[in-house]
């Protein structure tokens, strides 16, 4: 069994190294990269309400993942205020922007300062999140697929040497299903993983049943994805080239975005952008300068609007840590004077 400091030593190295595999990424797709191009879009005028209603929905996506958690939260017998989760997901969307998948286990800590067992009902809850977020992703997926069936077979054809076109669509699917399994087998080797694995599945699993509306959980859920997806949507018609996209085209470039942020690289920087300018010009035909563009101003906006709530919600969560001390402090100091 590895040690306390083997697993933060591990922890510590991975970070590094997708970090570093993240800048690589970004250093390799941008090294040649005309960034005045860009300039133009961003300050172009009649762009300003489009960025602005994707920035919009940026913010109701993170206050709907708020609400969210804050009914989990209520289902493992933990109260909080809706203002509470909503400073407190802000501060460790922040923290996942500098240090990948730090910023969960931070918003667990900072619930109850101190207090272990509810950190650890805490953990849970982001447990039964990302058992949401990635039915949600292979919801996206299949969707994405679905609605662009000849776009996802002709990419395999040219991967494969024509190969995909010949297979039949349930051939498609069972090779896809083999690699993920192939994926998941690779991940996780030892039969002591695998249970504890599928344990926790369940126990996720488990808890959605003992909410008390797993409908208004299920209308959260999609109403998180719904928001992220209209985030990159609402951009598309701040670059003229890009005018024949429409939602199903979209909704195959943010299928292939989100599966690329699974990548603990800091705010999915890299992977996200890959994804995207892969996608556009692999599938759609599209200018890489123009795909690159468009992968850096989606990610580019996400990553501003993440900073800007993050230390907003830094401030006002500790500003009222302080103020609750100060009065405290004043309310003992009138009490031994009374």
């Amino acid at each position: 069994m590895p040690t306390s400091k083997q697993q933060t030593l591990r922890r510590a190295a991975t970070i590094v190294v997708f970090t570093l595999a993240g800048v690589a990424m970004m250093a390799w797709l941008y090294s040649d990269f005309d960034f005045r191009s860009l300039l133009e879009v961003v300050c172009h005028r009649d762009h300003a309400l489009w960025m602005a209603a994707a920035l919009l929905f940026g913010i109701v996506a993170n206050v709907l993942r708020s609400v969210r958690w804050q009914m989990l939260l209520g289902s493992a017998g933990v109260e909080v205020r809706l203002k509470h989760a909503i400073e407190l997901v802000f501060i460790s969307y922040l923290i996942n922007s500098v240090t990948p998948r730090l910023g969960e286990l931070t918003r667990c800590l900072l619930l109850r300062r101190g207090n272990a067992a509810v950190a650890s009902r805490a953990l849970g809850t982001v447990v039964v999140e990302k058992l949401a977020d990635v039915c949600c992703l292979l919801f996206v997926v299949v969707a994405a697929v679905t609605v662009r069936w000849s776009d996802t077979t002709a990419l395999l054809g040219r991967m494969t040497g024509g190969l995909g076109q010949r297979l039949p669509g349930y051939a498609v699917a069972l090779i896809i299903v083999g690699v993920a399994c192939l994926l998941l087998a690779v991940s996780i080797p030892l039969r002591r993983r695998l249970h504890s694995f599928f344990s926790n599945l369940w126990r996720g699993m488990s808890a959605i049943s003992r909410l008390k509306s797993p409908l208004r959980f299920v209308l959260l859920c999609a109403g998180i994805w719904l928001s992220n997806f209209l985030q990159l949507f609402l951009l598309v018609p701040c670059f003229e080239s890009l005018s024949f996209v429409g939602w199903r085209e979209a909704l195959q470039v943010f299928a292939m975005a989100s599966v690329g942020m699974l990548l603990p690289t800091p705010g999915g920087a890299g992977p996200w952008h890959y994804a995207i300018i892969e996608t556009l010009t692999r599938i759609h035909n599209v200018g890489r300068e123009v795909a690159r563009g468009f992968a850096l101003v989606t990610h580019g906006l996400r990553t501003l609007l993440v900073m800007l709530l993050g230390l907003v919600a830094y401030a006002t969560f500790y500003g009222g840590m302080f103020l609750r001390a100060r009065r405290y402090l004043k309310y003992k100091h009138q009490r031994n004077h009374t």
